[in-house]
């Protein structure tokens, strides 16, 4: 066990303490990392504040093992309390998910697209909430009827070049939903999303209309507290407002504490799918380009060394 890489710069916080040692894990030659690494480190910093340093030992071995709890064989990691694991050297299926959820949250898509070059950050927005898609299709589908779901948020890249536009857009969404109306709003030309970025459905056997809608809004960057009312605008442009059967949901690669969801609210966001809950919903999905990618996000991590 060695410690790779220098605190996050949020010495304090349990959840940015956690996923420091799930990372750790990653990038260490043994694959693991334990409770005590972080005590030695934190230490050096604090070391007239040992009554700080038993709490976050404690709060953070908490929280792994929440974790742990909540999602079992999708979790990458085994823990015993002590020591953090890495289960499989070559992550299965059931893993993408959840370490492209951690990696994106830990470097954060500025760093990682400028600073250490792991990804481009277009590619990785549109990557998230592509897994935001499946996501809501899971969460929606029941054994008698799957549901469906449209990456809407711009750029639109798997998308035609004529349906791009956002008024376009709008008219190919009516299409596939078979719901709801577009409103006559002159400042749609000027549109990239107004927010949404994901749409699902679960329809009824009988193809009619009235059914269950989730509108999504996806925010993969560290600012995602500041973006979690934008999905309101698109009543301007489209009249979901008007139909039953809609839930919103907002979707985020960090994992969120429950302490903080009070900033969540139902009113604000509808239904929050953090890394956990994303994980959960996102079982077998295969990490796309993502897992071609983790040999050189690992060794430039290591070489960079620094906090995040």
């Amino acid at each position: 066990m060695a410690v790779v890489i220098d605190l996050p710069k949020e010495r304090l916080n349990k959840i940015k303490l956690a996923d420091w040692l799930e990372v750790n894990a990653l990038l260490d030659k043994d694959n693991s990392s334990s409770i005590e690494d972080l005590a030695s480190k934190l230490k050096i910093e604090y070391a007239d504040r040992e009554t700080t340093i038993e709490n976050l030992k404690t709060d953070v071995s908490s929280e792994l093992l929440s974790r742990l709890r909540k999602l079992d064989k999708v979790y990458p990691f085994r823990f015993n309390g002590k020591l953090v694991e890495v289960k499989n050297k070559k992550p299965n299926k059931n893993h993408w998910a959840y370490l492209f959820c951690l990696l994106v949250s830990y470097v954060g898509l500025e760093k990682g697209a400028k600073e250490l070059k792991v990804w481009d950050k277009q590619k990785t927005s549109d990557l998230f909430e592509k897994l935001s898609s499946l996501v809501a299709e899971n969460f929606l589908s029941s054994k008698e009827v799957n549901a469906q779901s449209l990456q809407f948020g711009a750029p639109r890249n798997s998308w035609t070049q004529d349906k791009k536009p956002f008024r376009r857009a709008l008219e190919f969404l009516k299409i596939k939903v078979n719901e709801g109306d577009i409103k006559n709003n002159s400042n749609a030309s000027q549109k990239k999303d107004a927010g949404l970025d994901i749409v699902a459905w679960r329809p009824f056997p009988d193809g009619r209309k009235s059914k269950l809608f989730l509108l999504g809004q996806c925010a993969a960057g560290n600012n995602f507290k500041s973006k979690k009312r934008e999905i309101k605008e698109l009543q301007q442009y489209y009249s979901f407002w008007d139909m039953p059967g809609i839930i919103f949901s907002f979707f985020v690669p960090h994992e969120v504490d429950e302490s903080d969801w009070q900033d969540f609210y139902y009113p604000d966001v509808g239904i929050l799918f953090d890394r956990s809950r994303i994980a959960f919903w996102a079982q077998e999905w295969n990490g796309e380009w993502f897992k071609t990618k983790l040999p050189t996000i690992y060794k430039r991590l290591q070489r960079y060394g620094k906090a995040l």
